[in-house]
């Protein structure tokens, strides 16, 4: 199996290539929390800090790096079906097939893994100095990490992504080498371990959140408990993405201005029949917008709160800490999965070029789903964002509508509708060209 991932790994570069993206970017992010961990467990008086600080951070950025690899993992296998089903074909098994996937990401994630380690030591070197000079310690703690704690936190990105292989390739590798390569619909099993998943995610996004109640409002504990509860509804929420597409299409086709023109026809279509196409959006941008809009408005709620000195500093520093190093990443793996997606399309796009479809009308076509995949990430992001932050709001301000400060909704769906929509545009046109050619 080895020696078969390692020729599969040389034919499918492109797909490495999106796969070591995510992996280095996730190994720069968890060893940057790792490195500022050690130089909290070295450092004198500002220890309590720097331990408290990667400790909250570290966890959320964990779970949505795992995420992430499993979504871009199982992206770059439904272009690859062909393939699979011909390995099938000559006697591979299900787990014979699931072991070549975890070696072929195992090979990306080793390598990926020296250039994500000295990013992580940089970035962390560069989130300890702009904390000392917010003042939140000392100005003579130097960046410290050990070889130890990042050493740890590669290997279990290692770890991880071989999990995160295994899991996504669970249906690919499952499926009948005989039907149809390119189901528009997962399997019953992998729909209810699916659902199942988003379930838990959900309820335990829920639980922390509310846990939040019984907790004094100026206790760290707050934020340590609403956090994860954002990630994890985002999560939760990301999973569902082929009901909010069929959702989505139900609405359409009772709208018939939204399918006017041949560009809404193929949407609708398209959402109709082949909901895949558009889940890797919605997926990452469900977690995205979820994420940011959640997390900016606990700050939102922070400063109404009127939280002040070293912990109201800590929780502002977290806060915006979170939005930027998780919108970077989404950033590339969002912009990673659009591409790879849209590649993966190229016979369609020839089939409508010769049918009689305009390069224009096919583009349009494809931002317009961009915009549709926005509309369906925006509504159920933003409310898994409100409801999650609600309790926060009550404990900080004894108003739950504080939970929905406009602002930090409109930058997390602007920046990521401008992400996904720009990607969509430039990656569409390039292939859309190509099949014409």
């Amino acid at each position: 199996m080895m020696r078969l991932a390692a020729r599969s790994f040389a034919h499918h570069r492109t797909s490495a290539v999106a796969t070591g993206l995510v992996a280095a970017a996730g190994t720069a992010l968890v060893t940057a929390m790792a490195g500022l961990l050690g130089t909290g467990l070295s450092a004198g008086g500002d220890r309590d800090f720097l331990v408290r600080f990667p400790l909250i951070l570290g966890g959320w950025v964990l779970a949505i790096v795992l995420f992430a690899m499993i979504s871009t993992i199982a992206v770059a296998l439904h272009g690859r079906t062909n393939e699979i089903a011909g390995i099938r074909l000559i006697g591979a098994t299900p787990s014979q097939i699931r072991r070549m996937v975890a070696g072929e990401t195992a090979i990306v994630a080793s390598i990926a893994a020296v250039p994500g380690l000295i990013g992580g030591q940089l970035l962390g070197a560069g989130l300890l100095a702009g904390i000392r000079r917010a003042g939140l310690v000392d100005e003579a703690t130097g960046y410290s990490p050990g070889a130890a704690l990042p050493s740890v936190a590669t290997v279990l990105m290692l770890g991880a992504a071989v999990a995160a292989a295994w899991l996504g390739s669970r249906t690919i590798a499952a499926r009948s080498p005989i039907d149809d390569p390119t189901p528009a619909r997962m399997r019953g099993g992998a729909t209810r371990i699916r659902r199942i998943a988003a379930g838990a995610a959900l309820a335990a996004g829920l639980g922390s959140s509310t846990a939040v109640l019984a907790v004094d409002a100026d206790d760290i504990l707050t934020t340590a408990l609403t956090g994860p509860a954002c990630v994890l509804a985002a999560v939760g929420s990301g999973l569902l993405a082929p009901e909010l597409i069929r959702a989505a299409h139900r609405v359409i086709a009772k709208a018939p201005v939204l399918r006017s023109g041949p560009a809404g026809h193929l949407i609708a279509r398209n959402l109709a029949t082949a909901p895949e196409r558009l889940r890797p959006a919605v997926t990452f941008l469900t977690l995205f917008i979820g994420v940011a809009a959640g997390t900016l408005s606990m700050q939102s709620i922070e400063n109404r709160h009127g939280a002040a000195g070293t912990d109201g500093e800590l929780m502002a520093t977290i806060n915006y800490l979170v939005v930027f190093l998780i919108a970077a990443f989404m950033v590339i793996a969002l912009s990673n999965n659009l591409i790879a997606a849209i590649a993966r399309r190229h016979p369609e796009f020839a089939t409508m070029h010769l049918i009689g479809a305009t390069a224009s009308q096919s583009q349009r076509m494809l931002v317009g789903e961009a915009a549709a995949a926005v509309i369906i990430s925006a509504v159920t992001g933003a409310f898994g964002a409100f409801v999650t932050t609600v309790p926060f709001a009550i404990v900080k301000t004894g108003d739950p509508l504080a939970a929905f400060a406009p602002l930090p909704y409109a930058l997390a769906v602007v920046l990521g509708a401008g992400t996904t929509v720009g990607v969509t545009a430039a990656a569409g046109r390039r292939a859309v060209r190509a099949a014409a050619a």
